[in-house]
């Protein structure tokens, strides 16, 4: 089954920086491009649970 590409929003970009901010102290010695790197696999991951969610209301919706 081939991974279709996950639309990630700018909200979720920026939901993701915060979060990976609000972990600092562990992650003070990351380089700009590192942290970049976390806060858009934090990004992707809201944005799958999004993805998740809408499917499965679906699913629901259908099966009422």
């Amino acid at each position: 089954m081939p991974i279709k590409p996950l639309a990630v929003t700018d909200r979720d970009l920026m939901r993701a920086r915060q979060i990976e901010r609000s972990w600092t102290p562990p992650l003070k010695g990351l380089s700009c491009d590192e942290a970049e790197i976390i806060a858009r696999a934090i990004a992707q991951g809201i944005a799958e649970g999004r993805k998740q969610g809408l499917e499965l209301a679906k699913d629901l919706a259908s099966s009422a």
